[in-house]
């Protein structure tokens, strides 16, 4: 039986899941769709460049916060299975810290151009060079939407042994997360595998998160069934 302050604590937090989940939907909503579109041109680049650096800082923000995600998904899920929560967060932490590492890599292409005139580059040799590290970042953010798929279907799986969230909520997102670690992974074994293809997938998942989100923010789990 679990206790009246443990009970409180699942509930603070799912709460916390909740808002965390929703908030990085939001923010990855607004930086792919509104701010990131067309910034990836090394010719204008340097004219966007604190459209860019905004891009930049909403996605900090946005792995910040799936730290936190990673350890309140933790808390709320290990009286259920410490060591499959563990592992969860575990490649939910390390989801976000590759983030962090391509956020680095995704930065590269600014400091090589803003700074052109200390290499001993021609202006097409600093162009090419900067096109890598967008390349780079682009195969770096698919190994962190593997990473990342891994852990969300291990806690979805979890939350979905103890019907802490409905049925239906919960197949649909081990179902996203699964479609979400297949396509990913074909665009790197299948280098040619169609990017159309790959936010097909995204999309119903971006709905998937926004809705779990806001139902743990407004409804927590149900303990009923844990005994």
């Amino acid at each position: 039986m679990i206790y009246n302050n443990a009970q409180k604590e699942i509930q603070k937090q799912a709460k916390v899941v909740g808002f965390t989940y929703l908030v990085t939907t939001l923010i990855g909503f607004i930086n792919n769709f509104l701010v990131k579109p067309g910034l990836h041109n090394t010719e204008t680049l340097l004219a966007s460049e604190f459209q860019f650096r905004i891009g930049v800082m909403l996605d900090l923000s946005m792995y910040s916060l799936v730290m936190w995600m990673a350890v309140a998904l933790y808390q709320l899920t290990k009286f259920v299975n410490k060591n499959r929560a563990l592992v969860g967060f575990v490649f939910r932490t390390a989801e976000a810290i590759m983030g962090f590492v391509i956020l680095l890599v995704y930065l590269a292409p600014l400091i090589i151009l803003k700074k052109a005139e200390y290499y001993q580059f021609n202006d097409d040799n600093l162009h090419s060079l900067a096109s890598v590290f967008f390349n780079i970042y682009s195969m770096g953010s698919n190994l962190h939407l593997i990473l990342m798929s891994i852990g969300a279907v291990i806690f979805m799986t979890l939350l979905l042994s103890v019907a802490y969230i409905p049925k239906w909520l919960g197949y649909w997102g081990v179902f996203t997360y699964v479609t979400v670690f297949l396509g990913f992974s074909l665009q790197i074994l299948l280098p040619e595998f169609p990017i159309k293809f790959l936010m097909i997938v995204m999309a119903p998942g971006a709905l998937f998160e926004l809705i779990f989100g806001i139902w743990l923010l407004v409804k927590g789990v149900n303990q009923s069934t844990v005994k």
